[in-house]
């Protein structure tokens, strides 16, 4: 069994990264828009900062009470919507309550929308817009099996869960990569039949170790897009890592596997955005 681990991933686009802004002597600059003290944002928000200081990019804070009123979010960000400065923007989502999220999504530039979150991304996505962004998560799946060489094209891929942050946008990204794709859900009744037919299995449905061996045939590649803590408190992903890997040809860890390749993605977008603006 080949662990597709994401470190190798992440070297590439960092290299690809590093060689723009080397070559343009540019500073790319990423906006992070955070309502709140949550410790999963602000954890994230510092591997964002760790990892697009090492891509040569530049991240700026804007932080608000949790209680902050729409009026006040909605100042900020069309403040960094409008600004020269700023090249894409990531909000932690979601919002509290008396934000209101359509309102930004609804005003937000396309070139600025660096986590693919607009409905003018998603729609260029299926229409294969080459300018349009895909949430990073789901990009992240679409780097990895391009890294590792894994065949698409005319294969059968499952991807089980719908999330409009993954399932859905990376459902289009396997369609317009040519592959055969079916998506698994909790309505799904023959879920397990329908992935053991999978040449490649993408899970993301937020729930630890719930899919086991019993779910892949010989020989897949298994891509677990999930993060979970078990009962032990360690980090997991949606995969059963120890029961997968009897059967599984190929098989991201968690962690170690996805999870950095995302941030890395983000870091892409941000220097391609910097070229759509400049």
């Amino acid at each position: 069994m080949e662990e597709l681990r994401g470190k190798e991933v992440v070297e590439a686009i960092q290299s690809e990264c590093l060689s723009f802004v080397q070559k343009e002597a540019c500073l790319p600059t990423l906006a992070v828009l955070r309502v709140g003290e949550k410790e999963a944002d602000m954890s994230y928000e510092r591997s964002i900062k760790k990892r697009f200081q090492d891509f040569g990019l530049e991240v700026k804070d804007y932080h608000l009470e949790e209680n902050c009123s729409n009026q006040e979010f909605q100042e900020v960000f069309r403040f960094l919507n409008e600004d020269p400065e700023i090249d894409g923007i990531l909000v932690f989502r979601p919002l509290p309550p008396q934000i209101d999220e359509e309102e930004m999504l609804s005003v937000m530039k396309k070139e600025k929308d660096v986590d693919g979150v607009t409905s003018s991304n998603l729609a260029g996505l299926l229409l294969q817009d080459p300018d349009a962004f895909a949430p990073c998560t789901a990009e992240a799946v679409m780097e990895l099996c391009k890294y590792y060489k894994i065949p698409l094209s005319g294969k059968e891929v499952c991807i089980i869960g719908r999330s409009l942050v993954v399932g859905k946008p990376l459902s289009v990204l396997m369609l317009n990569a040519d592959a055969t794709v079916t998506v698994c859900h909790s309505k799904t009744e023959n879920s397990k039949e329908v992935a053991k037919r999978a040449d490649v299995l993408v899970v993301a449905i937020g729930k630890a170790k719930a899919i086991g061996s019993s779910y892949s045939k010989e020989g897949a590649t298994v891509i677990d897009v999930g993060i979970n803590v078990d009962a032990d408190g360690n980090l997991c992903g949606d995969v059963d890592y120890d029961t997968m890997k009897t059967v599984a040809e190929k098989l991201t860890p968690v962690p170690g596997g996805l999870g950095a390749v995302t941030t890395a993605v983000l870091a892409k977008h941000v220097v391609k955005a910097y070229q759509l603006l400049h």
